[in-house]
């Protein structure tokens, strides 16, 4: 599914790519990748728009995702042996505890130092560790209640998109929309609602959904005159699961790292996933060169670097999913909208942060640091004087409404 669905790049990705996969970078580059900046994106309510020194990190360059795959495959193809079409059907164990490699369809076992799973959300390790006599991950899963319809576009001669007005994400009463700029003069247009919504599922007819963004002024130039590359494509079922592999402190098998999705997968609406997993690969690679012949050392390394420095971006996109469902599950049900001031600390922090970086030029770049995956909240609210600076900026203000269709105007298109 992932792989035909929209997705982002985000800077924190690209620097990784950039700096370890430089083959991969210039392959993107070369497949049509389109180059982009988050301080482009920069609100008209604010009045500093000059460029400043640094604003340099914010640069990533996105691409659909089998254009991205297909230079991770090329670069892999040639590092190691690549074997597809093969079926791995389980793991094997030489004591217990212990993988010692997989076995594969058709009765032939491969033997390995270690085994990485990179098999995505839907990975079977958990069924295939308790078949080798290893014990169970300990797993945490939450159903967000979101549900995608998303379409690609591209213009007819193949040029640059059209300029984006606004930024990649506008939320609306019910619903919110991700537009994403894409390769070869592609980009994606993506409409999410609560999946308990029924009445905004008829959004996955094409003519209810070109209604709806033909009703949005950020929007609607993005479909004149242009060529769809795809129909409606539906996405639903998403959870935010951590599956992790030490319990109490210790593994439930040596010999085996999970990675990527297979140990944490969010909700794509930030389009963290990509990312996510290009810093896990980097932290697993640290943990393989320093702990290899070492298997209890190398999975209790894992999990400590994978604790320290994903699971807060694990926890943080959790967290913003819940906020963000909260606000239109209460438009679906016809609920009081949660407090704009709300009493939790921490989220009248992330309010007042949302609410000035629409005002003011630091605040926009330290909070699009977070949705870069370039610096955690909690990193940037240390730095001297910045949580001053987001409250004076916030004070006596509120979220700026996005230009859009409200609720009882968006029931009636779809009527």
């Amino acid at each position: 599914m992932q792989f035909r669905q929209p997705h982002l790049l985000h800077a924190g990705g690209w620097r990784i790519i950039e700096n370890q996969l430089p083959e991969v970078a210039r392959a993107v580059r070369l497949a049509g990748g389109v180059p982009w900046n988050r301080v482009s994106f920069a609100p008209p309510s604010i009045n500093d728009r000059a460029s400043r020194a640094g604003d340099e990190k914010f640069d990533a360059v996105n691409a659909r995702r089998p254009v991205l795959e297909h230079a991770l495959a090329a670069a892999a193809e040639s590092r190691v042996d690549v074997r597809r079409g093969v079926q791995v059907t389980g793991l094997l164990s030489d004591k217990p505890g212990h993988v010692a490699g997989v076995r594969i369809a058709g009765g032939t076992d491969l033997r390995a130092d270690l085994v990485i799973d990179a098999a995505g959300r839907r990975s079977p390790l958990p069924g295939w560790l308790a078949a080798a006599g290893a014990g169970g991950p300990a797993e945490d899963a939450q159903e967000r209640g979101f549900t995608y319809y998303s379409r690609f576009f591209r213009t007819r001669d193949r040029a640059e998109p059209p300029s984006f007005r606004g930024d990649l994400y506008t939320p609306l009463d019910s619903c919110s929309i991700l537009a994403i700029p894409a390769d070869s003069g592609t980009w994606s247009v993506t409409v999410y609602i609560n999946s308990r919504d029924h009445a905004l599922k008829a959004l996955r007819a094409e003519a209810n959904w070109a209604r709806l963004l033909g009703a949005c002024p950020l929007h609607v130039h993005l479909l004149a005159g242009l060529e769809p590359v795809t129909g409606v494509l539906p996405a639903s079922g998403i959870v935010n699961r951590l599956r992790d592999l030490v319990v109490d402190g210790v593994p439930v098998a040596t010999g085996v790292l999970a990675v990527g999705d297979s140990w944490a997968c969010t909700n794509p609406s930030g389009g963290r996933g990509v990312t996510l997993a290009l810093m896990h690969a980097a932290v697993t690679a640290e943990a393989v060169g320093e702990h290899l012949g070492d298997p209890l050392a190398l999975s209790l390394a894992h999990h400590e670097k994978t604790s320290q420095r994903l699971l807060p971006w694990y926890r943080s996109s959790a967290q913003l999913d819940q906020v963000r469902l909260a606000q239109i599950s209460a438009m679906a049900e016809g609920h009081p909208a949660p407090s704009a001031t709300p009493s939790d600390p921490a989220a009248a922090r992330m309010r007042n942060f949302a609410v000035a970086m629409n005002w003011d030029a630091d605040a926009f770049r330290a909070f699009h640091e977070m949705t870069e995956m370039l610096a955690l909240p909690d990193q940037i609210f240390a730095r001297p004087g910045m949580t001053t600076r987001i409250n004076e900026a916030a004070a006596g203000r509120g979220l700026p409404a996005q230009p859009g269709p409200t609720r009882t105007e968006l029931l009636a298109l779809l009527s």
